[in-house]
């Protein structure tokens, strides 16, 4: 089995700073910031790299990058790396359309973040590796409690997302629907751990909004675990994730939500401690509507009239996400 080199780094960024990081040779942010030093004007992302074994991180926008000098030295395969594709003109038959999310920080209080990531952190025999129904398993590293909705903690999240459904849908131009459920997964993402590009909506499952909240103690102890939010290409009836996408960062006690038919992506994390308490925490929340909806009901549970946005609520035109 071949030992995994680590990367001593000097990466210097506009404006004359320099900053010393080491990475693992297989680091998904080493291919990154090599190809935007190498096709330079082909999208702008935001990278935070671990320094001092992950108690402080390194954050920039792949624009800043001038120079990197690496030891032992790197050779990047930029042939194999995919390039933004060529933006799709919109047509009759065919046509690219932007992804739809909302993001709102500050979602919880400070003590109801607090109570949700201590239960995580007490709840470690609990996780289980994370499994899909409908991919290769490859798609997937992580753990997960599926019955996490089940739990007091589960609730709190679920009735206050049962609040904020009617902002969702006139937010999304979508008519308010009865509500069947709410289910609600907690996940741990470790190092190296990913979930590769996927949709969450299926034909015999009716998720129709996708609602991730993340938790993490401070300083945090990873790097890396975005979120990416696709575009789609659209041709009649079918759709497919294009190479473009928006990208926002897990940052704690931040929600975000977006139709389940979205495609998108959790990136892999970087955890150099390799410690559970240092993981990527997160907890995946989906609002079904119902197979047999209550013609004396209006929507949800409840009449629920709320026309002001709170101030925190926001959308993807907002600073919630970093456009690539």
């Amino acid at each position: 089995m071949t030992t995994l080199r680590d990367i001593q780094l000097k990466i210097r960024l506009a404006g004359g700073h320099e900053h010393a990081v080491t990475l693992r040779e297989d680091a998904p942010e080493l291919l990154t910031i090599f190809t935007a030093l190498s096709t330079p004007g082909t999208g702008n992302q935001f990278v935070q790299l671990p320094l001092d074994g992950g108690k402080a991180a390194c954050s920039f926008q792949t624009s800043q990058l001038v120079s990197i000098m690496s030891e032992p030295p790197v050779l990047m395969e930029f042939n194999k790396v995919p390039v933004a594709a060529t933006p799709v003109q919109p047509s009759q038959a065919t046509q690219l359309r932007r992804p739809r999310f909302v993001v709102i920080d500050d979602f919880l209080s400070p003590q109801e973040h607090n109570e949700l990531l201590a239960f995580a952190l007490m709840s470690e025999e609990q996780f289980e590796a994370g499994t899909v129904t409908t991919y290769e398993p490859e798609i997937r590293q992580n753990l997960v409690i599926l019955r996490f909705g089940e739990t007091v903690h589960g609730r709190l999240i679920q009735n206050r997302l049962l609040v904020w459904f009617p902002l969702f849908a006139k937010t999304f131009a979508m008519p308010v629907f009865p509500l069947g459920s709410v289910e609600s997964h907690l996940t741990a993402a470790g190092d190296g751990q990913y979930f590769k590009v996927h949709c969450d909506d299926a034909p015999d499952i009716l998720r129709v909004f996708s609602c991730v909240y993340y938790m993490h103690r401070e300083p945090r102890g990873f790097a890396g675990g975005e979120l990416r939010l696709y575009d789609s290409i659209e041709e009649g009836n079918s759709r497919r994730p294009a190479e473009t996408f928006t990208a926002v960062e897990p940052v704690a006690n931040r929600m975000v939500v977006f139709p389940s038919k979205e495609f998108h992506e959790a990136r892999p994390v970087r955890c150099p401690s390799k410690e559970f308490a240092d993981r990527r925490f997160a907890i995946t929340s989906w609002l079904h509507s119902s197979m047999h909806p209550d013609p004396e009901a209006t929507f949800g549970w409840g009449h629920f009239r709320c026309g002001v946005v709170a101030p925190q609520f926001f959308t993807s035109q907002g600073s919630g996400g970093s456009k690539s």
